[in-house]
């Protein structure tokens, strides 16, 4: 769908650290910046028959010298599929055409790990006239640091030039809004010149080889253009540490074009070591068979024709997938499949993937079990072998006995160091609140866990993965069958909304672990499959509020989303009554609102993720439109230029918290049980 109005844009999108998008209408209203919305420009301009145009970013660093800027080129169109973003541009006689993609292939785990994205360019000539042109691209040093206070050096390969920040600060730090600050961003332009120069002298090189020896203005003196004062220097020096914000420094790569054109700039980031694990700092996974970062770099290069047919094969068969459910929903699935994958970083440990997920502006963990659960349905359907990935880490925090409690644990640490888990430390060690439910999800996670085993199960068709891990998995539907009917008061994946007792979404996600786990044991698992049956006859009577079901068993008049159920369906427990899903569905029908459903009665906001598994649940194509429309709508009438967060209001297009967020993986569950009942 092309001139989809999207709030952020992904351009490169790899992982937690490498992940740059737009977050405007027009690829020139802003600079390009990372998810969490710091500046990392790319800064594109081009010299059309002596006009200077811009067509990619702005360059004005924090205001410091004023700056006019240039006319931006006409953008014709926008237009975002899965793994690809493709602008195109007219001006003066010539169509320029920008094609972001990153292969985030899921059924090719050595393509999806490969640190390599591509900017694919082409120039055309729409007035049968030929031109002249010269263009220019500018790649900022603060790819490579948290901070700009911080420095980077430059230097060349044989195939690329690059930007470093070193290997002193990784590994060491840890946090929510933080991003890379070593390693190194290397950029291959071929056929193009190449200088590294403070962002000032580059804004000047433009304009200078525009005008010539003209006077022209900057910061509102008269300059001769040759003799620019108290501009830092001309060129900088390879192998020099520069500090980011005294001098922006920046590679500036020129071509010269006077015919139709095609070419490729390939963006690669090699982070050395990429993930701490339990004190060990891990390989990225195209690590695997001893490829060095050139060959990696190298094979980038050299395929890159296979890999865009590929990507464009895959990105077929999804919006095929997605087809049932129109273009608006293949629009959201175009919008969030880049930024569900690239939340998470792929790393290698004794020759197997671990696939470690950071929440990205909601605490910065890695590996939550309750970030892994709703983000499921996309890894099911396309490799199930990710699921697996995901949940390794958290079994092993508790078989090193990292782990003290009898239920599951909700993280294994803060991206990127997954040592061991953070969550309710401030509440159990400075607010001095010991008990640990006050502190942790019991029941939330336990679900979590033995739900996504049963789905990984289900997926293989296969009960391996559960024997591997089966005693600790009994050991938590044992806490479950002890607790999980009637929660007392503690958190679930909602913490935002905070601690509530007697959780009747809560009490469902527990009587469909106890159904799931019967159901992989067989015969054996009857007193399980006893249990769930039991709790699910009790809920109910207990839950029941006449025309829908409440959020808590004990409040007469209350209600809420009921997504949990959604695996009783998925995994064909058949716990629950079909009028059970019949009675929820028209209850929301009634409590939709203009831009989505509301979470429960105590709130006007919502959540995207389990919205759409309410529309899977009921599979009545009324509500589910609804809901897709409604989340289409707030995405194109929002003023929050964020990624695709999944915590908003209802009532008004605003971002509430949260954004490019893992989660979104569950806006697949639709096709997931469609696919699953054909099974």
């Amino acid at each position: 769908m092309k001139n989809f109005r999207a709030p952020a844009v992904p351009l490169i999108a790899v992982d937690p650290m490498f992940s740059l998008w737009s977050a405007a209408d027009r690829l020139t209203d802003d600079t390009t910046r990372h998810w969490s919305g710091v500046r990392q420009f790319l800064n594109g301009i081009i010299n059309i028959d002596g006009t200077v145009y811009s067509f990619l970013g702005t360059a004005n660093p924090v205001n410091r010298r004023y700056h006019t800027g240039y006319p931006a080129m006409t953008q014709i169109s926008c237009e975002i599929r899965p793994m690809t973003t493709v602008y195109v541009f007219e001006e003066a006689g010539v169509r320029l055409t920008l094609e972001f993609v990153t292969p985030l292939i899921l059924d090719d785990l050595m393509l999806m790990s490969r640190p390599v994205s591509y900017m694919n360019y082409s120039i055309g000539f729409t007035d049968g006239q030929t031109h002249q042109c010269r263009l220019y691209l500018g790649v900022s040093g603060e790819f490579c640091v948290n901070e700009p206070y911080q420095s980077v050096s430059w230097g060349e390969t044989q195939q690329s030039v690059f930007f470093t920040s070193g290997t002193d600060n990784m590994l060491k730090q840890c946090g929510d809004d933080h991003r890379i600050e070593w390693g190194s961003l290397h950029i291959v332009a071929p056929e193009t010149e190449h200088i590294a120069m403070p962002l000032y002298r580059m804004l000047t090189k433009v304009r200078r080889e525009s005008v010539g020896d003209r006077l022209f203005y900057h910061n509102y003196m008269y300059y001769p253009s040759p003799n620019m004062e108290n501009m830092g220097p001309t060129e900088l020096e390879k192998d020099t540490f520069y500090r980011v914000d005294e001098v922006w420094p920046t590679l500036v790569f020129t071509l010269d074009i006077d015919k139709e054109y095609s070419n490729t700039v390939i963006f690669a980031y090699d982070d050395v070591k990429s993930i701490q694990y339990f004190g060990e700092n891990l390989d990225a996974y195209w690590k695997k068979d001893g490829k060095t970062f050139d060959e990696v770099l190298a094979e980038g290069i050299r395929e890159r024709e296979a890999v865009t047919a590929k990507v464009r094969a895959f990105e077929e068969k999804l919006m095929t997938d997605a087809e049932k459910y129109g273009e608006k929903y293949q629009q959201i699935l175009a919008l969030s499949y880049r930024q569900v994958i690239a939340g998470h970083k792929l790393v290698c440990y004794k020759g197997e993937p671990l696939f470690f997920s950071k929440e990205n502006f909601s605490n910065g963990s890695i590996g939550t079990v309750d970030v892994t659960y709703p983000s499921v349905p996309l890894f099911l359907l396309y490799e199930p072998a990710l699921v697996k990935a995901m949940l390794e880490p958290v079994f092993e925090l508790v078989y090193r006995g990292k782990w003290e409690y009898e239920f599951a644990p909700h993280d294994v640490g803060i991206y990127p160091l997954a040592n061991g888990q953070n969550y309710g430390f401030i509440a159990r060690h400075l607010a001095k609140r010991p008990n640990p439910i006050d502190s942790q999800m019991p029941i939330e996670e336990c679900g979590n866990m033995i739900l996504c085993v049963s789905a990984i199960c289900k997926a293989e068709g296969s009960d391996e993965f559960f024997q591997k891990h089966k005693k600790l998995l009994i050991q938590w539907a044992d806490y479950l069958a002890a607790a999980g009917f009637d929660p007392e008061n503690q958190l679930c994946t909602d913490d935002f909304a905070g601690h509530l007792a007697h959780n009747c979404n809560l009490s469902v996600k527990a009587i469909c672990a106890l159904g799931a786990i019967a159901d992989i044991i067989g015969e054996s698992g009857v007193k399980y499959r006893s249990v769930a049956e039991d709790f699910a006859k009790k809920w109910l009577a207990a839950a029941d509020d006449g025309d829908h079901y409440r959020l808590t068993f004990d409040k007469e008049g209350s209600w809420s989303m009921k997504y949990n159920m959604v695996w009783d369906k998925l995994l064909g427990l058949h716990l629950f009554p079909e009028e059970t899903y019949k009675k929820e569905t028209e209850w929301y029908k009634i409590k939709m609102q203009k831009y989505g459903l509301p979470l429960d009665s105590r709130c006007e906001y919502t959540k995207t993720d389990w919205e759409m598994w309410c529309a899977a649940l009921s599979e009545d194509e009324e509500l589910t439109e609804k809901i897709i429309d409604a989340m289409y709508a707030f995405l194109v009438e929002t003023p929050d230029r964020v990624p695709f967060t999944d915590l908003h209001f209802t009532k008004e297009p605003r971002h509430r918290g949260f954004q490019a967020r893992t989660v979104q993986g569950g806006l697949w569950i639709p096709i997931l049980l469609d696919r699953w009942k054909e099974k």
